[in-house]
């Protein structure tokens, strides 16, 4: 089309849109022809997306001497990776920067002087003197050119953080070993001798003056180290995605729990995602995402993101035994890239499985370049999953306010002239009422003092029990309380909370059968009490038994248990003698 003026501006180029029969106005009236309308045609130019890749092959000079079992991380992990961009056509796209040595200076913003020395001497020892150091330290082995490719390692992410905090490229891949997220700050640990992402945070904070850092660790071991050095910064959020076992899997410290949140002012800045079990899948890490990771990092705002991109929770990987696909680290990356304003770096890790790590890094590259995510089946977490990300939300509530409020803490609210009852005692209190209102039953007296205690207006019996002859001896859980929390609180909706107590419809038969019944109501245990919760059910049983059941003397007594309480039932049948037994 020719340029033309409308309304009298000046003239411009124009195309035709498809617009169906909607109008549209240009200056102040609709233009269209055919139904199809003319509008100036002022396209923006997509900026395009540069992709910078740190590799450097003396990173590989790193290399296990001293056993002659393969060690699993090997100098092929990242020669297969880079292998695989260039056969998959990536490189050709990407901008190379070059890995440079880290520097002494650079180093000591998060580790000790006694730490870059112990590195720097390793390339002086022996052999025999370096595997005495191997030995002395947590899962490390250490050659001559150690110290060199740990200080490439570290240069390298730092000059790949740099060049994208300044916008000389978009985002990165930073193929680089040995890995670093356990590296403390006096010592080396899990493969790691600089804490490289640590480091290269800390420069840009001080050499660029980048504000907020979100580091996402999506590693199947928690990154000890990294957690360490940001525990007390509230301008570095350390997120965590990891594999727990309570404590058990390495690196084994009760800190990657998700009780652990950061310190004084830097509370809720440290965020652990600990998967009970192996064996998690797409599912569960894209629910943790879109449940925590992305909420809290919209939240936060941060002018970078860095990933701690270990590929050990990748499919078919030894020692994470997770099933994280290509696929879902694609995903993860594309969510990822929509914060700060793309500013996103991936710095590689642990992984060891060549083809699991390589095919799981090409995904993440792909979606760099600009390539849209392979497509993900349906997303159904577990149930281990969802109960995870369930109590991380509850501590996490307290800080971010994207999470709805889920946290509980009755200390707070137990202040000097305050009134606080537990639902629960509520609970007991209103059933207790409602038996006797309804059915006549009386709440039975208790000793001694510790039974009492502990179960009082839980025990509920027929008024004329001793008149019984045949009595119904029945121990079940408590009802349901449904609650309805608000969304902006953690306070109860009231209007649309309840109580559901499926067994009265069985205690009003057994009323209406003109059978004697001592109902039991049995409590949640509490996760610090369940052993003693069980010992003093017992004891309660027993004596219910002798002093209700025994004592009424009937022909006949059945014996129901539903529930957490078959067990303690059982323990009181064994002590004293054989009944009919129902469960």
């Amino acid at each position: 089309m020719e340029d033309m003026e409308i309304d009298g501006t000046e003239a411009q180029p124009y195309v035709l849109i498809e617009t169906g029969n909607l109008p549209i106005t240009v200056g102040n009236r609709p233009i269209y022809t055919n139904g199809r309308y003319i509008s100036k045609s002022t396209p923006t130019p997509l900026k395009s997306t540069k992709t910078g890749v740190v590799y450097d092959r003396r990173m590989r000079y790193h290399a296990n001497i001293h056993e002659e079992e393969h060690h699993p991380e090997d100098p092929s992990r990242i020669s297969s990776i880079q292998s695989m961009f260039k056969a998959a056509g990536c490189l050709e796209k990407m901008i190379p920067i070059n890995a440079r040595e880290v520097t002494k200076d650079e180093v000591r913003l998060v580790h000790t002087d006694e730490h870059w020395d112990f590195v720097a001497k390793t390339s002086a020892l022996s052999e025999a003197q370096l595997g005495k150091v191997a030995d002395d330290y947590n899962s490390i082995y250490v050659n001559k050119e150690t110290a060199l490719s740990a200080r490439l390692s570290c240069g390298g992410v730092i000059e790949l953080c740099k060049a994208v905090a300044r916008g000389d490229v978009t985002n990165g891949f930073a193929n680089v070993r040995p890995p670093g997220h356990h590296a403390e700050i006096n010592e080396p640990m899990g493969f790691c001798f600089f804490n490289n992402v640590a480091v290269a945070a800390q420069c840009l904070k001080r050499d660029l003056k980048i504000e907020k850092v979100f580091i996402l660790d999506w590693d199947i071991h928690h990154g000890n180290g990294t957690q360490k050095a940001f525990y007390n910064d509230p301008n570095v959020v350390y997120c965590s995605i990891h594999r727990y076992d309570n404590a058990n899997f390495y690196p084994g410290d009760p800190q990657a729990g998700h009780t652990h949140v950061g310190n004084g002012p830097a509370k809720g800045k440290t965020i652990n995602i600990p998967w009970p079990r192996p064996g998690m899948h797409d599912s569960d890490y894209i629910y943790a995402f879109n449940k925590v990771v992305m909420p809290i990092a919209y939240e936060f705002d941060p002018d970078i993101v860095i990933v701690s991109a270990g590929f050990d929770a990748a499919e078919g990987d030894p020692i994470g035994e997770n099933h994280v696909t290509p696929a879902a680290f694609g995903h993860m990356t594309h969510m990822l890239k929509s914060l700060a304003a793309g500013k996103l770096v991936l710095a590689l890790e642990g992984g060891y499985n060549l083809d699991s790590i390589s095919n799981s890094a090409l995904a993440c590259v792909k979606v760099l370049l600009g390539e849209h995510p392979a497509k993900l089946g349906p997303i159904k977490p577990s149930q281990e999953c969802v109960e995870t990300i369930y109590q991380v939300i509850r501590v996490q509530s307290r800080y971010w306010s994207c999470l709805k409020p889920i946290y509980i803490d009755s200390a707070e609210e137990k202040v000097p002239g305050k009134l606080v009852i537990d639902i629960m005692d509520m609970v007991k209190l209103f059933r207790t009422r409602y038996l006797f209102s309804k059915l006549k039953m009386v709440p039975a007296p208790l000793a001694p003092e510790r039974l009492a205690n502990r179960f009082t207006d839980l025990v509920c019996c027929s008024n004329d029990l001793h008149c019984k002859d045949v009595i119904i001896f029945f121990v079940h859980d408590m009802a349901d309380y449904r609650a309805d929390t608000c969304a902006t609180s953690n306070l109860t909706n009231l209007a649309t909370s309840y109580m559901s107590d499926s067994v009265y419809q069985y205690i009003e038969t057994i009323i209406n059968q003109s059978y004697g019944i001592v109902d039991v109501d049995v409590p949640p245990p509490t996760n610090d009490t369940q052993k003693t919760d069980l010992h003093d059910l017992k004891d309660l049983l027993i004596f219910l038994w002798d002093h209700f059941v025994d004592y009424a003397n009937p022909k006949k007594v059945v014996i129901i248990g539903a529930g957490r309480g078959c067990r303690s039932l059982m323990h009181c049948i064994n002590d004293r003698g054989r009944y009919i037994f129902i469960s």
